[in-house]
């Protein structure tokens, strides 16, 4: 015991006081790590909490203009139905198309037999009809066309509506 109390006093008393000194701050050191952990955790919990309060405030407010567009859609699909219905209707209720008599018989527009009095273009017997099949062809083709124009005023007005057109 002797011989270590002998090599201990060959290191010098300043060289102890450092040893101590760096002991008392390793230990404040992991003391205070404790502490720090502790606000960072809080501090992190803390900020969460807020982007989760932000992220719940921003799918409400999603939701409800969620809900005002539908409503939106829903009026304009009305609309825009409604109108449909009415074109199909007119249609529907339409008589069968007519041509004039330079095309029904097979002239050209302004031929010279166009001047004559037995050839004109104006309402004449049922030989100037379309054929059924035609009419229906083109009463078909006019109702996709009707319902692909009321799509698009529809679009427009949608974005029209709630706001998504450029100044």
């Amino acid at each position: 015991m002797r011989a270590i109390l002998a090599m201990l006093r060959i290191v010098p008393s300043w060289c102890y006081w450092i040893l101590l000194l760096a002991a008392l701050c390793l230990g404040c050191e992991l003391h205070g790590a404790g502490r720090i952990q502790k606000k960072w955790d809080l501090q992190v919990q803390q900020q969460k909490d807020v982007n989760d309060a932000a992220i719940d405030l921003r799918r409400e407010q999603n939701r409800a203009i969620s809900a005002e567009q539908a409503l939106a859609s829903a009026k304009n699909q009305k609309a825009h139905d409604d109108e449909i219905a009415k074109v199909r209707a007119d249609l529907r209720n339409s008589e069968r198309l007519r041509l004039g008599a330079a095309w029904c018989d097979g002239a050209t527009p302004g031929s010279a037999e166009a001047g004559s009095a037995s050839i004109s273009n104006g309402a004449d017997t049922g030989g100037r009809l379309v054929r059924e099949d035609l009419d229906r062809d083109l009463k078909a083709l006019m109702d996709r066309v009707e319902t692909a124009l009321g799509a698009g005023r529809s679009a427009q007005k949608f974005i029209r509506d709630n706001g998504m057109a450029p100044q």
